[in-house]
Formats: C-alpha cells, sequence, structure tokens
C-alpha cells in the first residue's frame, strides 16, 4: 500500500504534467515542431546527467551512513524522512530513464507522429518530459533542504 506522502509525491507531479499537456494540446497543437531533435538531444542530456547524479548521490549515502558522526541522515532518521527519501530518489531515477527511453525512441524517429500511436508516445513523452523536470526539481529541493538544514542544539540554561 502506498503511504500519504508517496501518493502526494506521484500525484502532484503528475497533475502539473497533465495540466501542461491539456495546455499544449489546446494551444501548441502540434506533435512535430522544427528544432524536435534538438530538444530531444537536449532531455536526452539532462536526463543522463540527472541519472548520473542519482547515481554518485547513493554512493555518498553509503559513505555517510558508514561515518561515525552525526550528518545529514541521522537528521532524516531523527524527522522520520528515511521513506520518503528513498522514494523520492528511486521515483526521480525510474522518472529519469522513463523520459530518456522515450526520448531515444522519438529521435530514433521509427515512429510517425501523424499516426495514432505515434501521438500516443509523443504525449507520453511530453508528459514524461515534464515529469523529469518537476520531480528533479522536487528531488533536488529535498537534498538541498535536508543537507542546508541546520541541526537543532540544545539550550544551555543561563542563571539569572
Amino acid at each position: 500500500m502506498i503511504s500519504n506522502s508517496r501518493f502526494r509525491n506521484i500525484l502532484y507531479p503528475s497533475l502539473v504534467a497533465i495540466i501542461l499537456i491539456l495546455l499544449w494540446v489546446f494551444f501548441v497543437k502540434k506533435t512535430t515542431f522544427g528544432g524536435l531533435s534538438k530538444v530531444l538531444e537536449s532531455i536526452i542530456t539532462f536526463s543522463s546527467i540527472i541519472i548520473g547524479f542519482y547515481t554518485a548521490m547513493y554512493g555518498v549515502i553509503i559513505t555517510f551512513i558508514q561515518s561515525d558522526k552525526k550528518n545529514v541522515f541521522d537528521r532524516m532518521s531523527d524527522y522520520q524522512l528515511e521513506d520518503t527519501f528513498k522514494f523520492q530518489l528511486y521515483f526521480s531515477l525510474l522518472t529519469s530513464f522513463f523520459a530518456l527511453i522515450l526520448s531515444i525512441i522519438m529521435q530514433s524517429e521509427l515512429i510517425n507522429t501523424k499516426s495514432m500511436p505515434g501521438n500516443l508516445i509523443f504525449y507520453l513523452w511530453i508528459f514524461s518530459t515534464f515529469m523529469l523536470f518537476i520531480v528533479s526539481g522536487i528531488t533536488m529541493s529535498f537534498l538541498i533542504r535536508l543537507i542546508f538544514t541546520k541541526q537543532s542544539k540544545p539550550r544551555k540554561r543561563t542563571k539569572i
């Protein structure tokens, strides 16, 4: 069963991506456009960088967990955020791979975007690209907030 935080972490980015797709359908109305190949190259590069970053992040996590000092992950434990963090990283990695694979399929030009299956793949690609940006932004924001959150220290009692 999916927990509330996991459900929100999937639902909100999906809703934003669907709204952006609807805006695309109503205002742009195109499944092909000039410069699409350059956009696909950029998405492939961006998703590859994101995948590399998350892969490196797993190594950092292992290093921090094995250290003796109180670290970011101890703070996550204090706030009971380990499951949310793991889920967010996995979900973001999965979204990145999905966007990468669809971008490669789109770039191969093996599909005809004028056909119904081609339109479906195009809109799945748009959805996955929007999700890639949204979920990556959320994950990066989560990591930055986690790293720069100061640990609260107990106050010293002073005599008056």
